[in-house]
């Protein structure tokens, strides 16, 4: 099927109290593989793409391989283009056919930041696509982008409002103690602070920084309204993992096709794990 558009896709999701996985792959292998999880699975699926892969890949050919996989899926897909600093390739990524893009000002004052947002917003009305905005610092490290954990501030539910009301944001992230990469101790997440944005707030709400969160604590998020959490780490993790220790159980293997059906196996199963705790199954 075409790919779906990112917001209906969340709203879908708000409405019936599941949250989409929204999977940062980093080649058509791991894409692949994320898709036949999600139709073993009957769930709907955000195909992620950093900046960094995209700029790697490049712009046409990552939306070409996304395009052909979601066509050929018998699950919703959707692409959206994660964490980009650059209005220049957040427009780049509309005009070949992102679904969804984010633009990623929050390192920025609140003022320079939603005006940032707002030029992208912009241009992607006109072509039918959704913009996701953060407010607050999410810390850790995620494709070179990098908060050290003094700089690290929550969203304020005063700037959730007048970000969401003047950017015109079709999805929004506010930062609430999450982290990106792998946590170091219990996570500090301030779940009353999601609560509030989120009943004050139209746009579906985006969680970053979803690796090493436990099923008890997706679970809270999804009922305080998180409709979209970002896998990254855990996908890495899987991928190199499974890449390691197949050669290591394996050192005279000579066929690539074997390692690669070792690699996609290890992220499928990585992928209905997350799927079952978001309460994707069976939402496709």
């Amino acid at each position: 099927m075409p790919l779906v558009h990112t917001e209906a896709m969340l709203r879908k999701a708000a409405a019936e109290g599941y949250a989409v996985g929204a999977f940062n792959i980093v080649n058509e292998l791991t894409a692949r593989a994320v898709v036949q999880a999600c139709e073993e699975m009957r769930a709907p699926v955000i195909l992620q793409t950093s900046t960094a892969t995209v700029k790697q890949i490049g712009v046409l050919h990552t939306i070409g391989f996304l395009r052909s996989i979601a066509g050929n899926a018998a699950v919703p897909v959707s692409v959206h283009l994660d964490h980009c600093k650059d209005a220049n390739l957040c427009c780049a990524c509309i005009d070949a056919g992102w679904p969804s893009v984010m633009i990623d000002a929050s390192h920025l004052p609140l003022a320079e930041n939603i005006a940032k947002t707002r030029e992208v917003v912009a241009y992607a009305a006109g072509k039918g696509v959704s913009v996701e905005g953060e407010l607050g610092a999410i810390g850790g490290v995620e494709d070179g982008i990098a908060v050290c954990e003094k700089d690290a501030h929550l969203a304020s539910l005063e700037d959730a409002i007048t970000f969401t009301t003047q950017t015109g944001v079709g999805l929004f992230a506010p930062a609430i103690g999450t982290a990106h990469g792998m946590y170091k101790g219990e996570p500090k997440l301030d779940f009353e602070r999601l609560q509030q944005i989120g009943r004050a707030v139209a746009q579906p709400l985006v969680v970053h920084g979803g690796t090493g969160l436990a099923p008890d604590v997706f679970k809270k998020l999804i009922g305080l309204g998180a409709s979209k959490i970002n896998i990254s780490t855990a996908l890495k993790m899987a991928y190199l993992d499974a890449i390691r220790g197949f050669m290591s159980e394996n050192p005279g293997n000579t066929n690539p096709l074997k390692l690669d059906g070792h690699v996609e196996h290890r992220i499928q199963e990585m992928a209905k794990e997350h799927l079952r705790t978001f309460g994707a199954e069976n939402k496709a």
